[in-house]
């Protein structure tokens, strides 16, 4: 598990806060020690000078020269001197041979070290430190002591050696009071430290720092939002600059890409659209060439055969004339047929002209009426009677509502409902109509607009009805959409392009 940047930080400035001060108070402690030790050696010194002189002074008044003599007025001088001092742990007096007259321990010590002979013939004072310095968590168990020896003299000569330990244990104690102090005065101080480094650390690190973590989440996320750094030193605030700078960049990255990719859609719908039309050229160029020559080799024996039927129809009786009528009609169905594939493949220049899609829609229902072609079925009008304009042949634009309007009657059978919608935009305008029959199955409704397709029964269409609304709606800058699903109706859209309002 990783630790956090805070987290880090803090133990590396707690560490180096508190490195810093204890070294420099364990080291001071050092030299303090350092100077109580040379200052304990003085004063032991100057003490066993003091009781040297003390000693030779009754010998040196009184002129005695017995070993008993001196051993005594030694004793008893010793005994006042040294009694009253109490760094003083034992001391002992001998003779010019080494040989211990007198000692006196006032609490359990080591012996004391053997003395050089050439310590009297030198008469310098003799210092033996035992002392091992004190550790906060480690200390020896080890006595600290001073041994000095000097020569005790009457006028010119060495009579005796006086030997003194002296204690350094108060030394020990004082160093050991100066470590725990200080260690005391150093944890604080690190507390305190802490505390402000803490509220110095989140308000100008860690807070800038996680408020950019989370933007760089966001970002990452999808959503550009640039950051905003209320605190925290100049890097941060360069961090957080170049991080809107990132944001802001990669926005327009994002604008540009976005606007790649419409124009990629529009490219590909136009060439959509454009493939679409080839298909649809290709099929008017062979149902032209289809339809041109059927108008050619078709057309003129056909009249033909129609100018002898009514003659003949003049000359028979009244069954034979039935029969003549029936050719009639099935070649005036062939005759109807060429000449939609004619409408079709080669369509000729109309009249354009300005008016309203849907009051066009609403007169074409009517004239249905009027024709006994919509008595079974009810018309939901819920267009909006404002009316924009659009500019195109209004005849054919009737032959698009028939057509829509009389497939909506054979898809219910003859009964049911239609409903009419409009809705319009700052360019457009759509018409909807929606019947209540079983809707156009999915494979069928992907075919619905090709030329000679249809689902209806053989004999009731040609399949080029949609084909010609198709290529009319085209052709006057809409287009033409069909959604439906089995078994929920089939709406038909057309939306057309409008130049204006009628009461603008």
């Amino acid at each position: 598990m990783r630790t956090g940047l805070r987290t880090e930080i803090i133990l590396s400035i707690s560490l180096l806060l508190a490195a810093a001060p204890l070294f420099a108070g364990f080291l001071l402690i050092k030299l303090t020690e350092h100077n109580l030790l040379q200052q304990q050696r003085a004063h032991a010194a100057g003490i066993i000078q003091l009781v040297a002189a003390g000693v030779d002074e009754p010998l040196r008044a009184t002129g005695l020269a017995s070993d008993l003599e001196i051993r005594v007025a030694s004793l008893h001088r010793l005994q006042t001197v040294l009694g009253k001092q109490a760094d003083i742990i034992a001391w002992r007096l001998l003779d010019t041979r080494l040989q211990v007259l007198a000692s006196t321990a006032y609490e359990t010590f080591d012996e004391f070290t053997s003395v050089s002979p050439l310590v009297m013939e030198r008469g310098e004072l003799y210092e033996e430190v035992v002392y091992e310095s004190y550790r906060l968590f480690f200390n020896s168990n080890k006595q600290s002591y001073i041994d000095l020896s000097t020569p005790l003299w009457i006028g010119n000569e060495s009579y005796g050696l006086l030997q003194i330990r002296f204690s350094l244990e108060s030394l020990h104690q004082r160093v050991q009071q100066s470590q725990r102090l200080t260690l005391f005065y150093v944890i604080v101080y690190g507390i305190v430290l802490v505390l402000f480094g803490v509220y110095l650390l989140n308000r100008n690190v860690v807070r800038p720092v996680r408020q950019l973590q989370q933007a760089t989440t966001t970002v990452a996320a999808g959503t550009l939002v640039p950051v905003t750094v209320s605190s925290g030193p100049g890097e941060i605030h360069e961090l957080a600059d170049s991080f809107n700078q990132m944001v802001a960049a990669l926005s327009a990255s994002r604008a540009e890409t976005e606007e790649h990719i419409a124009s990629l859609e529009e490219i590909n719908q136009a060439l959509a659209r454009a493939r679409d039309d080839l298909v649809r050229s290709e099929k008017l160029a062979t149902v032209g060439h289809l339809a041109a020559g059927m108008a050619h080799e078709i057309g003129n024996p056909l009249g033909a055969v129609v100018g002898y039927l009514n003659i003949l129809k003049e000359d028979l009786s009244d069954d034979a004339r039935d029969l003549v009528e029936r050719s009639l009609t099935e070649t005036g169905r062939i005759d109807q047929l060429i000449r939609e594939l004619l409408e079709y493949s080669a369509p000729v220049d109309h009249q354009s002209e300005s008016f309203c899609p849907i009051s066009l829609l609403r007169e074409t229902i009517e004239m249905l009426r009027h024709q006994g072609q919509f008595d079974s079925v009810e018309i939901d009008d819920q267009c909006v009677a404002d009316g924009c304009l659009v500019n195109m042949d209004r005849s054919r634009l009737m032959q698009v509502w028939i057509n829509l309007l009389l497939n909506a009657q054979d898809a219910m059978q003859g009964k049911g409902r239609v409903e009419l919608a409009s809705r319009q935009d700052d360019h457009s305008i759509s018409i909807s109509i929606l019947d209540s029959g079983d809707g156009i199955d999915p494979d069928v409704a992907k075919r619905i607009f090709e030329p000679f397709f249809t689902s209806k029964a053989p004999g009731s269409g040609y399949g080029l009805g949609l084909a010609v609304c198709q290529r009319i709606i085209d052709e006057s800058g809409g287009r033409i959409a069909l959604a439906s699903d089995s078994g929920r109706g089939a709406c038909f859209t057309v939306t057309l392009r409008y130049i204006q309002q009628e009461n603008s």
